[in-house]
Formats: C-alpha cells, structure tokens, sequence
C-alpha cells in the first residue's frame, strides 16, 4: 500500500511531529508513506533522515505526483487546497480526510465538503470526533486513529545531570489566545505568591514570528520575568531530555489550553514520565486521570490551577506515582507500535471499502 499524507504549512508543530512518527513507523509494517506539504518552512528539521519521502509544492505539483506515482490512498489533513483535485472522475486513489485542527474556524471546510468523494474521516480523540460530527453532520465514517508517539520519547527516561536548582514548571506550545500562554503567566504570579521557589520554561514561539516585546511586557505586568524561562525554536529532539530534566527538577508540566484536538505535548511529557497538570476540557480527561496519571483542574479556570500545582510539587510520592502511572498509560494507547499499527488498520478498512 502507498500513502501520500498532505498538510498545508511545514512547521514545527503536532501534525509534523504525528508525521514523523508514521514515516518512521510505517515501512515496517508494508506501507510506502509519504508527506506532501503546500508550503515550505522551519519544520524540515522534524525529518532529519527521511528527506527522500518528504515533498513540498502546491496542489498542482501534487496533481502531477500522484499522477506518477499511483498512490491507494491520500490523506488531507485539514487541506482543503487540495480537494479540488477529487472531483475527477478518473482519480484512482482513496480519499481520507483528517480532522486536526484546534482551531474552530479552520475547521468550516467541513461543512462545504463534498462526502462523496471522501472515504473516511480520520481525527485523533474522540473529543474531536464531536467536533468534526457537529460540522459533517450524520452518517459521516469517523474513526478514531491515535497519534502515534515518536520513538525518542518511549526511550527509558535517563537522570538528568545537573539537576536545576528549582523545581521546573514547563509549558510547550503555540503563543496564541488558544494555547493561552497568558494562563501561564496568571499561574507563575500565583505560585510566587504562594511562597513557592520555581521557575517557568515556556517552549514556544508566537504563530508567524514576532511578538517578543508582547510577551516581555506581559511577564514584566505579571512580576515573574526574573523567573521565567523563553525557549524560543528549541530543537524537537531536545524535547526528552527537557522533559527529564522537568521530572528530575521535581516540577510537572502544565497546559493552560482553551481548545485541544489532541495535546501532543502533554502526551510526550508523559512519556518521559512527567507529572502532569492539564484542564479538564477536549480530549485531556481521555487520557489523564485525575490524582492518577496526572491533574486535571476546571476548565477555563487558571485561577484554580495553583493548589493543584502546589500539590504536586509538596507531595513528591504523589507526584513520582503519577509521573510513573503517566508513562505506563501513555506508551500503551500512544506508542509507535501501538498507534501507528491502529493507523494500518484503518487505512486497510479504507482500502478494502466500497466506492
């Protein structure tokens, strides 16, 4: 079986690294796995090695690929640039749409499609199974595929030398309203109110660039510039050994989100045996249970998050449980060869379906 997967922008982000994993994962089990993306970008740097299976060009470009290379199936992932090309009546492969985004108004496409053409719908969390059913209505063949964890992080964490001096409170992704890195922010000034010695890794950078002087003032406004930390375009390999050195600090890694189809850093932290700390919203009560394999608190309230932080970091047999429990729970729903092996098995009902 061939599969062409296709994404708008090469960035460094969720899709690219859910991506990477199933070019990695793939081959083994007897696919040909491919990405296509319309628009070039920083995130080359998540294929290091497997350059020959990744493409960029604009829909026609990919029209004149698949063309040559006779691919069963493609998968869109929330690209609906390159639905047009379905409509010929001659087109041979199977059509899988991928319902990814967080992000509501990229999602209206839904609503326009013409189902006809498309096979199935693929989206990763029940949560965003909702999401897509509410814009495609009934009838719609969603399933849910995982996304499958890169390899690096299912490695047995390692002890991180030397140990940071304060326990680490991490928060990884995009600096928008959505990922609501403010929230961050509200939750350092809470905790140094509190009395508590930490300091704050935020691992992001603002969508299309620029932005710092925002962001500086707004931790300046908070009062905890002196203790926080901006990692702006750290390397994605890096991330275990970040997140080991979280774990070791004695701090968790924490989600301050409005909207999540997914949560794939919060996933990877797990893996690495993190503790956990995410709002009860979206698809995060899928997989982190509360006082179990993490922390959940009330959605929408980041005033709320601080004693649950607070508990994490007085109760370390807590903590160290959770962060144990996390890693087990994770790598059993989310590994490569768990998740990407649930991915064959849709992509072969796809193929095997009618029409």
């Amino acid at each position: 079986m061939r599969v062409v997967f296709v994404y708008k922008y090469l960035t460094v982000g969720g899709v690219e690294t859910v991506l990477r994993a199933r070019l990695e994962g793939l081959p083994a089990l007897g696919i040909d796995a491919q990405a296509w993306f319309l628009v070039d970008g920083e995130g080359r740097t998540l294929f290091h090695g497997l350059e020959a299976r990744v493409h960029v060009g604009p829909p026609a470009q990919l029209n004149a690929y698949l063309d040559s290379t006779l691919a069963d199936v493609v998968s869109s992932i929330d690209t609906e640039e390159i639905l047009p090309l379905f409509g010929r009546a001659e087109r041979r492969e199977r059509l899988v749409v991928e319902v990814h985004s967080p992000y509501l108004e990229n999602l209206e496409y839904l609503r326009r499609l013409n189902r006809g053409r498309v096979a199935a719908f693929f989206v990763p969390s029940c949560h965003q199974g909702e999401v897509a059913r509410k814009r495609l209505g009934a009838g719609a063949q969603i399933h849910v595929v995982p996304n499958p964890l890169r390899s690096i992080f299912c490695e047995e964490p390692e002890a991180f030398q030397p140990r940071p001096t304060r326990p680490v409170i991490a928060w990884v992704g995009r600096l928008d309203s959505l990922k609501n890195w403010k929230g961050l922010l509200a939750l350092a000034r809470g905790l140094l109110r509190a009395g508590e010695e930490v300091e704050f890794w935020m691992i992001g950078g603002p969508p299309g660039g620029g932005g710092e002087a925002e962001i500086l003032r707004a931790a300046s406004r908070a009062g905890v510039l002196r203790r926080l930390r901006w990692l702006w375009g750290f390397p994605h390999e890096r991330m275990p050994t970040l997140f080991d050195a979280v774990r070791e600090s004695g701090g968790v890694v924490v989600s301050t989100s409005r909207g999540e189809s997914f949560g794939m850093a919060i996933a990877e932290g797990m893996a690495r045996r993190c503790a956990v700390v995410v709002p009860a919203l979206g698809p995060f009560p899928e997989y982190v249970a509360h006082a179990e394999n993490g922390m959940l608190y009330p959605a929408r309230s980041v005033g709320r998050v601080v004693p649950v932080v607070r508990a994490f970091l007085h109760e370390p047999e807590l903590r160290l449980e959770c962060g144990r429990r996390a890693r087990e729970d994770i790598l059993r729903s989310h590994s490569p060869e768990h998740a990407v092996g649930e991915l064959v098995g849709a992509l072969q009902l796809v193929c095997s379906s009618k029409g």
